[in-house]
């Protein structure tokens, strides 16, 4: 028992110090377009989780796969019932680090960093290696990246009769306004 106090004052004393270590958000925005000529399929998530952690530059972000809103409520069913199967591969997660990340090289006018990791969608993990950009804006850092999904590389099947309205490369945009926790 006389160890418990001083073990929680501690815990407590260093929390904050580790909250600098880290920038976080829950507002985060993802958003996809896998439009084809014959149909416009874009949707837009905006209660991605993401994380850096300043020190080495590892960065991890969460969405719910049924967070994706659409501009037509048939295709946001489709998607999640059919292509996604969100009820069971509810979640995409992204986990991965920035080469050569460091606070100090990041300024206000923004800078692509190498990054690589591996994204798991729809029970597939795939490797993914693109730049970031990173641009600091007072104590927190806006991030973006785009890159291009394959939807076979997911196992996520495209039924035959819409093979021509789905695109088989989908165009992936995020962007994170990460802030200290």
């Amino acid at each position: 028992m006389k160890y418990i106090i001083p073990l929680l004052l501690l815990l407590i004393l260093t929390n904050p110090a580790l909250g600098q270590e880290r920038l976080r958000t829950s507002e985060g925005k993802i958003s996809f377009d896998a439009s084809s000529p014959l149909e416009d399929i874009v949707a837009v998530n905006e209660k991605v989780n993401a994380i850096i952690d300043l020190k080495t530059g590892e960065i991890a972000v969460v969405l719910l796969i049924k967070d994706f809103k659409f501009r037509k409520k048939l295709m946001q069913e489709h998607f999640n019932e059919n292509y996604m199967e969100s009820e069971r591969f509810p979640k995409a997660i992204f986990s991965g680090k920035i080469s050569s990340f460091s606070l100090e090289n990041i300024n206000n006018e923004g800078q692509a960093f190498p990054l690589s990791g591996e994204l798991t969608m729809h029970g597939v993990t795939r490797p993914l290696e693109d730049s970031i950009r990173l641009k600091k804006n007072g104590k927190d850092i806006n991030c973006s990246l785009d890159f291009v999904v394959r939807t076979e590389d997911h196992k996520i099947k495209v039924p035959r009769v819409l093979f021509k309205k789905v695109a088989k490369e989908v165009n992936v945009r995020t962007e994170l306004k990460l802030s200290p926790e």
